[in-house]
């Protein structure tokens, strides 16, 4: 095998690309003159490199070590303690990016997609029974990741026919690359797992309608002796329990073959953004049971009725108001409207009758961008609820109510050549543990007024 730099688009491969050919293919794109023969350092043999990292380190520590024990040599009353701690611990591409000494924060897209390319060959030799050095010892730490605490009964491991956790530099551009579209996730509230099931206790404040808050303390005014009335909290209890996740992709023989940078930039965007569009949608109209309990399904949802008279399939302002009226609020930052597009054409309708005219409220010119905003809070256009005329077509949520739970050992990578095999592709699979419900569970009685809670969505 030989590494060449192309120096003129050849074969779908821009300017400065750097594949790894076979010495037939390696030969025609020379005699094309469409590339030159790579001499850079990362073209050495990666294991060779890392050979040579691992001897240089070791020889600076003896070295360190002897020198220290010279000066000591004089006082033999003081005890000497040598630590060995393994660098690569602390490098976000866990040694597959050879030399690193930058942190996840400072390393670019190209150089993570190139490490994660490295990791994804070496996940796929290993699925093969030649499992390297350094990914077995990324192995182990996997596993010790994994090791969830004792005495629950649960546990969360890799599957029997193998997998790896992905380092945390790729592991971040992958929820990088969901998050840029997601809805739920940026503006949700989040709790990190280490075990699969999860017992949070919170208070209950379900109703003030006889002058209590959370479910039992009562203030009152009394006379300087009389005899104080008993009180006390309601608490409650919410479990998450985290559900498997599993995202597919497949990869071409060449691909693997000729470039891990094109392999990292490949898998790392496509499997974030389509692992993204699958979470917001279950966290928005998930069933529960073996996945996340949507918003749209969550326990005492606030679900206006159409006006009298008002026709069927339609949106009109008096909606809008009763729903902003049974809105509970809990952070203002955090609420926003979310419409299918369909409804989009009934907002310039909105119209305030005044005696026998009446006047549009939500106008603007044409030629601009409409108005993203109602009632002062954004509008959320996706496909991802159902459109107008369906119940939850339109919706008013504070999304801090969300609680999305993360299984901390984050996401992990399994290989299989079998799937495709007779279309020379290789499957890469991703796996994450998640889950998701609404913390209120019941519609809130106010003193005075109607119920409300942190969703509102329109009914058919």
């Amino acid at each position: 095998m030989k590494k060449i730099k192309i120096t003129k688009s050849w074969n779908g491969h821009v300017v400065d690309t750097v594949l790894e050919v076979d010495e037939k293919t390696f030969a025609s794109i020379i005699a094309d003159q469409a590339g030159v023969e790579y001499t850079d350092t990362k073209a050495e043999d990666f294991a060779a490199v890392q050979k040579g990292m691992i001897t240089k380190a070791t020889d600076a520590a003896v070295e360190a070590v002897e020198k220290k024990l010279k000066e000591m040599a004089s006082d033999t009353s003081k005890m000497i303690h040598i630590s060995v701690k393994d660098r690569s611990d602390d490098d976000p591409t866990f040694g597959y990016l050879p030399g690193n000494t930058k942190s996840q924060k400072d390393l670019s897209k190209d150089e993570v997609n190139f490490a994660f390319g490295r990791f994804a060959v070496d996940v796929m030799r290993a699925a093969q029974g030649r499992e390297s050095e350094i990914l077995t010892k990324c192995a182990a730490r996997s596993k010790a990741m994994i090791t969830k605490a004792a005495g629950d009964g649960m546990v969360v491991s890799s599957d029997q026919d193998g997998g790896y956790m992905i380092f945390s530099a790729a592991s971040m551009m992958l929820q990088n690359s969901a998050l840029e579209n997601a809805i739920v996730r940026p503006r949700a509230s989040h709790v990190t797992m280490s075990t699969q099931l999860l017992q949070l206790p919170y208070l209950r404040d379900d109703t003030h309608a006889s002058g209590l808050v959370y479910g039992g303390i009562h203030v009152y005014f009394d006379d300087e002796l009389a005899q104080s009335t008993s009180s006390k909290i309601k608490l409650a209890r919410l479990e998450l329990k985290l559900k498997k996740m599993t995202a597919m992709g497949y990869a071409s023989e060449e691909w693997i073959k000729w470039s891990p940078v094109t392999l990292g930039s490949w898998l790392i965007p496509k499997f974030g953004e389509a692992i993204g569009f699958k979470e917001d949608l279950v966290f928005l109209v998930g069933k529960g049971g073996g996945q996340p309990l949507g918003i749209l399904n969550a326990p005492g949802l606030i679900a206006i009725a159409k006006e009298t008279n008002q026709d069927a399939s339609t949106f009109i302002l008096e909606n809008s108001t009763a729903m902003y009226a049974r809105l509970k609020v809990r952070k203002e930052s955090s609420i926003a409207w979310v419409m299918n597009r369909t409804v989009f054409p009934q907002l310039p309708l909105f119209n305030i009758t005044a005696g026998a005219g009446g006047a549009p409220v939500f106008t603007n010119n044409v030629g601009d961008a409409p108005g993203q905003k109602l009632w002062g809070y954004p509008i959320i256009w996706t496909e991802k609820v159902p459109a107008l005329g369906t119940a939850g077509c339109i919706n008013l949520i504070d999304f801090s109510d969300y609680l999305i739970a993360d299984d901390q050992a984050g996401a992990e990578i399994a290989q299989s050549i079998h799937l495709k095999f007779d279309y020379g592709q290789t499957a890469f699979r991703i796996t994450k543990y998640i889950d998701g419900q609404n913390e209120t569970v019941i519609a809130q009685t106010p003193v005075n007024g109607n119920t409300s809670h942190p969703v509102v969505k329109l009914d058919a």
